[in-house]
């Protein structure tokens, strides 16, 4: 009988495509009904295409029994359950069908001319040429954002870093600043926690250094060049000098003293008493601001009092206003007896400023009260000469 061009509809399901090739099915002598013959397909056909589902139409109904195909080509497995699509490479029709056929067997002829199928590619003799180990490895970029990574590209981090040396000398520096002061700065980096003693117009006062070699304090002065000698507690020393203008508008005056024992300079402004508004001391300072826009001056605190032997300085200033009237500020310095000092001999270092003028220095002998007795304080009230300003 003669079949569809594009389709062969073998079994249930089981579809053949010859592509465009005419194929004619032989029944034999066994073509009558229900009997279920085994098929053997001899063919010469070119690749298989698959059908669409618009171009499957059956055309033929053979059998439900299993299929067999016998081909150049042995399939992958040897049988095939019902129901399932087989293709397969069969051998050309011009070769006779083996004859040790069965009686039993269904032939299939496909007309001369039909395409051949594509041969299978054979890799038998395929000779390898590199060895697997000749394959460079890739390159990691995982780690690295796609970026190839070499030994080098580690030599930087790799290499062991070079502390920088220090220098142990000491950067003193001093600069001026509003008020006929300065601002002092001591970097000694070798010399950390140490003890610095400060030298100035007659007056000395001792602080201390901070972790890192460090000290930085605004300090009055008492001279237009100004001279700084800084020692540390290991002997080592250096000097700075600095010009300091405005020393024509302001008096000063201030005392120094070594000791544990509490020494207060006390300056009693326009008749003040103990206590009042106008008596500038330790505990009522005032600042260099607020003496510019309120008048009176200001007490200044130099040195360390929580070191094991200090060495302290006050300094009190007066800036002479531009008013009408007259200042006048007399001046006390007092000295506790202390525990540790009874019956001492103590002395205090006076400087003085005074415009037109130099720089006045004098030295104040005295013993402190004994242990034990009444007197616990001395009240100098003549150390320091006041200060008389007159402005018409």
């Amino acid at each position: 009988m003669a079949l569809n061009d594009k389709l062969l509809t073998v079994a249930t399901g089981v579809v053949l495509a010859v592509g465009g090739a005419t194929a004619s099915l032989l029944l034999g002598d066994h073509g009558t009904q229900g009997y279920q013959p085994n098929l053997t397909v001899a063919a010469n056909l070119a690749a298989p295409q698959i059908p669409t589902v618009t171009d499957i139409r059956p055309t033929a109904l053979v059998s439900d029994a299993p299929v067999r195909i016998a081909a150049s080509v042995p399939p992958a497995k040897p049988e095939v359950e019902t129901g399932r699509m087989i293709f397969a490479a069969v051998e050309p029709a011009t070769r006779t069908v083996p004859s040790a056929v069965r009686s039993d067997v269904i032939t299939i002829a496909v007309q001369d001319g039909a395409p051949e199928l594509a041969t299978p590619a054979d890799f038998s003799d395929i000779v390898l040429t590199r060895s697997i180990a000749d394959v460079p490895a890739p390159e990691v970029t995982g780690l690295t954002n796609g970026l190839s990574v070499t030994l080098s590209d580690f030599k930087d981090a790799l290499r062991i870093p070079q502390t920088p040396k220090i220098s142990c000398a000491l950067d003193l520096r001093a600069t001026p600043i509003f008020g006929a002061r300065v601002k002092l700065k001591l970097k000694a980096p070798c010399h950390p926690n140490v003890n610095a003693t400060i030298r100035h117009g007659g007056l000395q006062f001792k602080e201390r250094l901070n972790a890192t070699g460090q000290l930085e304090l605004k300090v009055p002065v008492f001279a237009e060049y100004s001279r700084f000698d800084v020692e540390l507690s290991d002997g080592t020393q250096s000097t700075v000098g600095a010009y300091i203008a405005g020393l024509s508008t302001l008096e000063r005056v201030g005392i120094s003293w070594k000791g544990a024992n509490d020494t207060f300079l006390h300056a009693f402004q326009n008749g003040a008493g103990m206590g009042e508004t106008g008596h500038i001391w330790r505990l009522n300072p005032s600042d260099f601001a607020r003496s510019r826009m309120e008048g009176g001056g200001y007490l200044a605190q130099l040195g360390d009092a929580a070191l094991p032997e200090p060495q302290l300085a006050q300094v009190y200033t007066l800036p002479l206003r531009m008013t009408a009237g007259q200042q006048i500020v007399s001046f006390a310095v007092e000295t506790l007896r202390g525990e540790t000092a009874c019956g001492a001999a103590m002395k205090i270092q006076t400087a003085r400023h005074q415009p037109n003028a130099k720089a006045g220095f004098r030295k104040i002998s005295l013993r402190l009260p004994e242990c034990g007795a009444v007197q616990t304080s001395l009240l100098l009230k003549n150390a320091l000469k006041d200060m008389k300003v007159a402005r018409k």
